[in-house]
């Protein structure tokens, strides 16, 4: 049976704010202005930041085509576009992130000026080595890399770069005067090259609004209702551009928690968000409490670790009580990945789903240890990190030389059955197909593509455990959540030596035990790589258990090797998101996301109302009948 999609009219001012919370409703309606949302972990900021700009449209205090908002990752961006499509506003608000809106408004810029589009250095690395020679050694490269960006994003001049070069590390290998040198070498190689690299995107706009009044008043008339997510994770050059977008009367939202400020080492400055300098007007702020993610036992967890750090939270969780946080020690880090594996798979057989399930580790050389290891374990693992395959794809695409080129590409590709999906060529065509679409006007090659890709697309995969750093996991949510390596050296970093530095470890802390929704359990070594270790003394330790020696039970073993069994709803859901995609002229992934079918093929929702508890209300009111009708017609099948 064909399901066509409803032609609903766009959401009432009504229908955006119901089931809100008071506290939530407050931020929705604040009066325009300056407001300041400051919204802890798990209590809806993305659902009050979009609902504002929904909000803001349906009650005609807002332009959707000139409204703005700035996101600090890729993911975050599409998460905001998927939620702003459901309540169907005539309009298109523009999201993107720092880099991207960078990237645009360069790119507009050489467009009106005549100049050539700016493009992304694909290789940063290599273009350094070029630049320095080869009398610097191959591994002091990324460090040097870090001390160009440390001195960039803190608009730092020459005289300053000293203390850039400091912090970076590179004074033992390097003079202050060859640092110098190396980055104007650099800088003249960029341009010699015409690429930017992805801090070029934003001190180059700032660079030309300051020169060019019509340039800045081109960008304020464009975006005149603007909205900021994470803003405690801005750097002062990031608050420089956002200053630059800012117009008077200020039409500002922003929306943040300093308790999961946790970038400073890379130049965000927290203050920046609690302060709000140099707009030249009061704030409207709105406290946000109210944890809607974690059961009670992971908020106590994650508010005691910090407390038991000396730094204040006040969090309260709206779900019912879950199973206690489990906090396990281990005799090694053998022991240690064993544990893990252990606890990865009850969780899975509890949940039904390994998509729902993370490992975090505050480094990246752990990280690569545990991937290793699950896999071992036959335990399937995403993959965040592409082989020769996706490079070698990068690469004749990035060499394509017009929009025909990448089109015959793309669609020979996708169109001719010869290659299967999942391959690196594969995926790769489908963002190529997705950058044609959204880059319909204009001359566009395969490096205008590049560039793309390394600032606008959303790069996820999403087939089994996830496991990253605490830093990455910034912004996500599990059901069940590892935090392994909790101990001395780890949590804090044995880098932290000033108490700025500790305390932002103990946020990275809570950020890692806040990602957890339903089921958490914290492991640590008492020895790794033959040295004794302790457990973190910020943990909220009651008691401590060990867990079974005997690992995972075979028949769990085997069917972990076994790919998923795709429910037949979950093809239903996918053929109506089609059928809707086609008629309303947007992605698919803009309808409904695969994460969405899937917690719907879990649920199986019979009424409206448990499906807006699902997604949300804005998209059950649009689409629930016809949602419902696939649900039922594929529990028929």
């Amino acid at each position: 049976m064909r399901l066509d999609p409803d032609d609903s009219a766009p959401a009432t001012a009504e229908d955006i704010v119901r089931g809100l919370d008071p506290d939530q409703l407050t931020a929705v309606t604040a009066p325009v202005g300056v407001v300041v949302v400051r919204a802890g972990a798990g209590s809806g900021k993305t659902t009050v930041l979009t609902r504002r700009i929904a909000w803001r449209v349906a009650s005609n205090t807002a332009s959707p085509d000139h409204t703005l908002a700035i996101t600090f990752t890729r993911q975050a961006a599409t998460e905001m576009r998927t939620r702003l499509r459901r309540f169907g506003i005539d309009g298109q608000p523009s999201v993107h992130t720092f880099h991207a809106l960078g990237l645009r408004l360069l790119t507009q810029r050489a467009s009106d000026t005549g100049r050539q589009k700016p493009l992304v250095a694909t290789d940063r690395i290599a273009l350094l080595r070029i630049a320095v020679g080869k009398d610097v050694k191959q591994a002091s490269l990324p460090r040097l890399a870090s001390a160009i960006d440390h001195a960039t994003v803190r608009l730092m001049t020459q005289p300053a770069i000293d203390d850039a070069l400091a912090v970076s590390g590179l004074n033992r290998e390097m003079r202050a005067d060859e640092f110098r040198a190396a980055v104007q070498r650099y800088d003249a190689l960029k341009r010699k090259r015409g690429v930017l690299d992805t801090n070029d995107l934003i001190s180059h706009v700032v660079r030309d609004a300051r020169e060019d009044r019509r340039f800045l008043a081109s960008i304020r008339h464009q975006f005149r209702h603007v909205s900021v997510d994470e803003a405690q994770d801005m750097n002062p050059l990031q608050y420089e551009f956002l200053g630059l977008l800012i117009d008077d009367p200020a039409d500002l939202f922003v929306v943040g928690d300093p308790n999961q400020a946790i970038y400073g080492f890379n130049g965000a400055d927290s203050s920046l968000f609690d302060e709000l300098p140099g707009l030249g007007t009061g704030a409207h702020v709105v406290t946000l409490p109210s944890n809607y993610r974690c059961t009670p036992q992971v908020v106590e967890a994650a508010t005691r670790l910090l407390r038991n750090a000396g730094q204040q939270v006040t969090a309260v969780s709206c779900r019912p009580n879950g199973s206690p946080v489990a906090f396990t020690a281990c005799n090694d880090e053998k022991d240690e990945l064993h544990t893990v594996a252990v606890e990865l798979t009850r969780m899975q057989r509890t949940c039904g789903t390994w998509n729902q399930l993370a490992v975090l580790v505050r480094v990246n050389a752990l990280a690569d240890t545990v991937r290793t290891y699950l896999e071992g374990q036959a335990i399937p693992v995403r993959s965040g990190r592409r082989g020769p395959d996706w490079s070698a794809a990068v690469a004749q695409a990035t060499s394509l030389p017009s929009r025909d080129a990448l089109s015959i590409w793309s669609s020979d590709i996708l169109d001719s059955g010869d290659y299967a999906p999942g391959s690196a060529e594969h995926d790769l065509a489908g963002y190529v197909r997705r950058f044609l679409d959204e880059n319909r006007g204009g001359g566009v090659d395969g490096r205008a593509f590049g560039s793309w890709l390394l600032t606008s697309a959303d790069q996820q995969d999403v087939s089994g455990v996830e496991v990253m750093t605490f830093h990455a996991a910034k912004g996500r949510e599990w059901w069940g959540v590892v935090v392994a390596a909790a101990e001395t050296g780890y949590l804090p970093h044995s880098s932290a030596r000033t108490t700025a530095q500790k305390a932002e470890e103990a946020r990275l802390g809570y950020v890692a035990l806040t990602r957890a929704a339903t089921d958490l359990v914290v492991t640590w070594a008492g020895t790794r790589r033959g040295r004794s270790r302790s457990r973190s003394s910020w943990l909220p330790v009651e008691a401590e258990r060990r867990l079974s020696q005997q690992g995972p039970p075979p028949a769990i073993r085997e069917r972990a090797r076994e790919s998923e069994r795709r429910d037949p709803l979950t093809d239903a859901l996918r053929d109506w998101r089609e059928a809707v995609a086609r008629r309303s002229g947007l992605s698919a992934n803009g309808i409904l996301t695969d994460r969405h079918i899937k917690d719907i093929v879990r649920t199986r929702p019979s009424t409206v109302r448990e499906l807006a508890d699902v997604i949300d209300m804005a998209f059950a009111t649009r689409h629930g009948e016809s949602i419902l009708v696939v649900v039922s017609s594929a529990g028929r099948a």
